[in-house]
């Protein structure tokens, strides 16, 4: 009975359930398609998303392909090619000529060019004038090239700036266009070298004597009024310049072959230099000049030792000082020749007076081979010199005064210049030469010069001497003149 109770009660919630649950069961596939399909259409879009950013990937590759590739970013310049070969700053001039360059050489090209018009008296026997072209009075005419190599080991061996340098300078004449001695091409400086602050500058080859560069700052008013690790070296061709011979080296000139010359700035003052040239029978080469023999292997005929010491800047007040000694000493065909020179000068603003003393013996003679068979010169010379800069004019004034006992000749009737080949003399005299010159140079700019100058020497005692003109006539003892003058015009390109 109870049991038929309890199954009418429970008859409507069957009744009841089974739609419900019909309908559940209905409903479940569907809504489970419904949430596929949300996901299939979520996926489908990320899937369009994806190709769409790798088609825009695509196209941007494509696009930087086709473009031009960007300048790589340039390199750091080394500090070894910042400076010039004596370590100062490089010249700034707008557009220089650089020949090549890359990450670690570079070859830069230079050069003067000078014409010079001059009236000259007492050129002939009769007292005639030459007015017209000479040779260059100021500066010679030259073209050179100057070749630096950053060395990469330099870091490592704590100098950044080392690299290797070298120099070559050829010398022409403008009024025809000559090479200023013929059958040489780079006749002015021939040389290979390394340079860094901390080793110094070390050259090898053909260069001025380490003497001439130390002396051109007081030897006339035109070099730099501080001695640098830079050549240097007097005016051209005029009647004072004769005063550079005593600072020549083997033979008389003041260039060496085989040379070996070290220097090196101490501190912010003091600048010092060795120099050595082997024999010329030593230079190894078809173009040796002999420079006073050609036996190989005599180091006598053309060697030449020097040391020279500079101290630069010594304040005095508003101006200054700068100061030089120099030892230089060579043997020519086996006949010593020695000098001992110092100088200076003092610059105080817009002025500059310099002023130097010599002194200077040389053996001369060989008659029967007995050295100095002529027995030795001796001379004792100075100079003094003057100039003022106010703008872009310049003035200078200039005196000095090469004198000598015991003198010897040559065999063309002339007082040998110091240095020279004494081994034929057999005639000596004592004598001086004076010489008084002065000039206006007006500096358009860095690179122009336009000058006007003159010069005046007169020979004394028993010298008898050439003049700058090389035209032949003697002046001094036994000479239609004692001397001449020199009036002169001119300009001066650099570049």
């Amino acid at each position: 009975m109870l049991s038929t109770i309890e199954s009418n009660r429970r008859a409507p919630f069957k009744r009841l359930a089974s739609p419900l649950a019909l309908a559940i069961a209905a409903i479940l596939p569907l809504a489970s398609g419904v949430a596929r399909a949300d996901e299939v259409s979520d996926l489908k879009a990320q899937i369009d998303m994806l190709g769409k950013r790798l088609s825009d990937i695509e196209a941007k590759q494509k696009a930087a392909a086709e473009a031009p590739a960007a300048p790589a970013a340039p390199k750091a310049v080394p500090a070894a090619l910042m400076t010039n070969q004596e370590g100062g700053p490089l010249d700034k001039v707008p557009n220089p000529v650089l020949l090549y360059t890359n990450a670690n050489t570079s070859l830069r090209l230079y050069g003067i060019v000078e014409a010079t018009l001059s009236n000259v008296n007492h050129q002939t026997a009769q007292g005639g004038t030459a007015t017209g072209y000479q040779v260059a009075w100021f500066s010679g005419n030259r073209l050179g090239f100057d070749v630096e190599h950053a060395l990469g080991f330099g870091e490592s061996w704590g100098m950044p700036d080392l690299k290797m340098i070298s120099k070559l300078e050829t010398e022409f004449e403008l009024p025809t266009g000559g090479s200023d001695t013929n059958g040489v091409l780079f006749n002015r400086d021939a040389w290979l070298g390394v340079y860094s602050d901390g080793l110094g500058k070390i050259t090898l080859g053909r260069q001025n004597t380490l003497t001439r560069d130390f002396t051109q700052n007081w030897g006339d008013p035109y070099g730099t009024s501080d001695v640098t690790l830079k050549e240097g070296g007097y005016s051209n061709v005029n009647n004072f310049k004769q005063l550079i011979f005593y600072s020549a080296g083997p033979g008389g000139g003041t260039r060496v072959n085989s040379g070996i010359e070290w220097k090196k700035r101490f501190g912010e003052h003091i600048v010092a230099g060795v120099g050595f040239s082997f024999g010329a029978g030593g230079n190894g080469g078809s173009s040796d000049p002999g420079a006073g023999g050609s036996t190989p292997g005599d180091i006598q005929k053309g060697q030449s030792k020097a040391v020279s010491v500079a101290y630069n800047k010594l304040g005095l007040g508003g101006a200054y000082l700068d100061l030089n000694a120099s030892y230089d000493h060579a043997d020519t065909n086996d006949l010593k020749h020695t000098s001992q020179l110092f100088g200076g000068n003092l610059v105080a603003g817009m002025f500059r007076f310099n002023a130097g003393v010599i002194h200077y013996t040389g053996e001369q003679g060989k008659a029967g081979g007995v050295k100095n068979s002529a027995g030795t010169r001796t001379d004792n010379s100075w100079t003094t010199s003057f100039s003022f800069r106010p703008g872009k004019g310049e003035y200078s004034l200039g005196y000095q005064v090469m004198k000598g006992k015991h003198a010897g000749f040559s065999s063309a009737g002339k007082i040998i210049n110091p240095f020279g080949n004494t081994a034929g003399v057999t005639t000596v005299a004592d004598g001086h030469k004076d010489s008084l010159y002065g000039s206006f140079v007006y500096h358009e700019d860095s690179q122009t010069d336009f000058y006007v100058a003159a010069d005046y020497f007169k020979v004394n005692g028993g010298w008898a001497i050439g003049d700058a003109q090389g035209n032949g006539m003697l002046y001094g003892a036994g000479q239609p003149y004692q001397g001449e003058t020199e009036l002169a015009i001119g300009a001066r390109f650099k570049f």
